[in-house]
């Protein structure tokens, strides 16, 4: 009930915000608002102000702003009709709901930051590598990358960014390995998925136990989350990296490890036991991520709001380009099901987070609106925009089949992500 709830919140901030954007550059220019209804379907209440009816309606996946003259085939009565006014104005207008989405992106993007939230502390450290699970690739644990493509990388987290945007490519890669820097070539893979960059590198991991699986060596021998190894048969340990190697060289003999509980120093012997899922022998522990809380000062919370949005909007039409090309797949595409769902994780996850989450959700909102589809507020711009270029309106012929076509292709988007979030239920 609280996804919903949190879903039905979110969404409702979101559609009003796009609804406004329209609403306010309409009586800008002098138009008439019917009605500015948030949802669609039965009006669950209404009222009237400034010639206006404002309402909210049953079904809450949309919202619209009603203004008089909407349609093209019948002549404009009225100076404060729609289609009274210049191509121009009825872009401005057009063009106003979905900016005010992405405006609103920087500002969640910019809260959140200034909020503070907590992240995995690998993400805000330096890109050290704690393990490579390819031959392919010439990273070492222990490097630590300086930049790529001659782009420096501060973090974990803008490293990832930068690998997702290429995929399947060589990138020039700058690392320090022992007090000297070398360049190297490596080249990315790509998640079928969704069509994203991967590089089967991984941070590097203090040895602090997480998770002990139940019923494992582990868990029989007495190992706790909170350990910390600090030695596995006399050898020193300092990344968790050394604790998968030396466990999975064991080829099944006794270790002893010497753990830290609090203050107490314990020695524990385990037999490990070969992990056919992962090819090698294990104990049976997870290891543990470390948060921090990273919080900003309302200048800087603003730097790293445009930052954030500057990635996401690439992250946004990378994907649409790999989309449109086939490399990406349609599977990856979510629905209502799958937003609701991430909303209630991250409402869970704390206000910053929740706030993060709907500054995510708005730019995509802003720049889906924008695409230059039939019944979108993009394929009205671009009609619009033929109708300056032509300097005379669009046959109703031509606007007929065009908004067919956009009723089509909305429909069979809807029947794709709607098919997503059920698999993804079931499955």
């Amino acid at each position: 009930m609280q996804t919903i709830l949190y879903f039905v919140i979110a969404l409702g901030i979101l559609i009003f915000v796009h609804e406004l954007g329209h609403f306010l550059a309409a009586r800008l220019f002098g138009v008439r608002v019917e009605t500015f209804s948030i949802g669609f379907g039965p009006k669950l209440f209404k009222f009237n102000c400034c010639q206006t009816e404002f309402a909210v309606s049953l079904i809450p996946l949309g919202g619209y702003v009603k203004m008089a003259g909407e349609d093209p085939d019948k002549p404009p009565k009225s100076p404060d009709e729609f289609y009274a006014k210049p191509p121009w104005q009825r872009i401005v207008i057009a063009l106003a709901g979905p900016m005010m989405n992405l405006l609103l992106a920087v500002l969640f993007f910019t809260l959140s930051y200034n909020l503070g939230r907590y992240v995995p502390s690998y993400q805000v450290e330096k890109v050290k590598i704690g393990a490579v699970a390819s031959t392919q690739i010439p990273l070492k644990p222990g490097d630590t990358i300086i930049s790529v493509n001659g782009e420096k990388v501060k973090n974990w987290k803008e490293f990832n960014q930068i690998v997702a945007l290429n995929p399947n490519r060589e990138i020039k890669v700058k690392v320090k390995r022992d007090e000297r820097v070398e360049e190297l070539t490596v080249k990315t893979g790509i998640d079928e998925e969704n069509g994203i960059g991967t590089l089967d590198v991984v941070p590097a991991i203090k040895p602090k136990i997480g998770k002990v699986i139940e019923g494992s060596p582990a868990q029989k021998a007495g190992l706790k989350p909170g350990d910390v190894i600090l030695k596995i048969n006399g050898q020193d340990i300092t990344s968790w990296r050394q604790v998968v190697e030396i466990i999975g060289n064991s080829k099944g003999k006794e270790v002893e490890l010497l753990v830290l509980r609090g203050k107490k120093k314990l020695r524990v012997k385990i037999k490990p036991k070969f992990n056919e899922e992962v090819g090698r022998y294990t104990i049976g522990i997870v290891p543990k991520f470390e948060m921090v809380y990273i919080k900003y000062p309302l200048p800087e919370a603003f730097k790293k709001g445009i930052e954030e949005f500057k990635n996401q909007t690439a992250l946004f039409f990378t994907f649409l380009l790999k989309l449109i090309t086939g490399q990406a797949s349609i599977k990856s595409l979510g629905g209502p099901i799958l937003i609701a769902e991430v909303a209630g994780k991250a409402a869970k996850a704390g206000i910053s987070n929740f706030i993060y989450f709907m500054g995510f959700i708005s730019l995509q909102l802003g720049y889906f609106n924008l695409l230059p589809l039939p019944v979108l507020d993009g394929g009205l711009i671009l009609m619009f925009l033929v109708e300056m270029m032509r300097r005379r309106p669009l046959s109703p012929f031509f606007r007929e089949k065009f908004q067919q076509v956009g009723l089509f292709l909305l429909a069979l988007l809807m029947i794709i992500v709607f098919y997503n979030d059920i698999m993804r239920v079931i499955r």
